[in-house]
């Protein structure tokens, strides 16, 4: 052996320990969960979307840890780079600057706005309703994402913007005649009627306006030193499962599971 050999070799072997440490910690990714959106995503950890981030990344050797969040700070630590992503974030354009979007969202949410049934709103002219009577209040959530015809709705002075953690609330608020609409999020796994049982009230609304869907996305953050190498693997994950139909075999378990894991709010 040449005596320049040892050295060489064992600059390699470093090298390569390196490289595959480097290796390992990249297959593990950070990712916030919102706490409050079942079925989507669970208080517990649980959830659709849960459960679908955990099969993506594990469908290409990844790991990957939950931490759930509020909404707002989960969103807040993934643009600032302390998480490697978070879920469920609606995209908008003041966003892209702050997290890489997948090329396929975990929830074609609608943005309902839904009333009292025996509420005189109807349609979808924010001018309508109003009219002849006092300024309505419509429920919001803090920090969620809309379309922008309803985050229009928080610009005109003819309406009364409610904010809280939570659709569950404001729809206890809307039965209680605390405000008068509510927008709330729904798909296929989560109906309006799913809704209402969570936050354990009637099923006693009708829908004002369907303002159309705004999809939202497990976002991975721009800041982060995992986020683009995060948002690879779990675009080729999702890609594997959808080809395979597990997401739809997903989303019909979890149409089942909701009703069973509802949880009735002692108003």
């Amino acid at each position: 052996m040449r005596p320049w050999m040892p050295r060489v070799l064992c600059a390699v072997a470093l090298a390569t320990a390196g490289s595959m440490a480097g290796s390992a910690v990249a297959q593990t990714a950070v990712i916030g969960a919102e706490d409050d959106a079942a079925p989507w995503s669970y208080p517990d950890g649980t959830g659709y979307v849960n459960e679908l981030v955990q099969a993506a990344f594990q469908e290409v050797g990844w790991t990957v840890e939950q931490k759930v969040l509020p909404y707002a700070r989960c969103k807040a630590l993934a643009a600032k780079g302390l998480l490697a992503g978070c879920f469920s974030v609606g995209r908008k354009p003041e966003l892209e600057a702050s997290f890489h979007y997948p090329d396929a969202p975990v929830v074609g949410a609608r943005n309902l706005l839904v009333a009292r049934s025996d509420s005189p709103l109807a349609g979808c002219d924010p001018g309508a309703w109003a009219a002849g009577r006092a300024a309505p209040r419509i429920g919001f959530v803090r920090g969620y994402e809309y379309v922008d015809a309803v985050e229009a709705l928080t610009q005109r002075p003819s309406l009364r913007i409610d904010t809280t953690n939570s659709e569950q609330i404001n729809l206890r608020k809307l039965q209680a005649g605390h405000i008068q609409a509510a927008v709330i999020n729904v798909d296929e796994v989560k109906p309006i009627a799913y809704v209402a049982k969570l936050a354990g009230v009637d099923d006693d609304f009708k829908t004002v306006c369907d303002f159309g869907a705004l999809p939202v996305y497990v976002a991975f953050s721009r800041a982060h030193p995992q986020g683009a190498a995060a948002l690879t693997a779990y675009n080729a994950g999702v890609a594997a499962l959808q080809a395979s139909g597990a997401i739809a075999a997903l989303q019909a378990t979890w149409r089942v599971r909701a009703l069973d894991k509802i949880t009735v709010v002692k108003r």
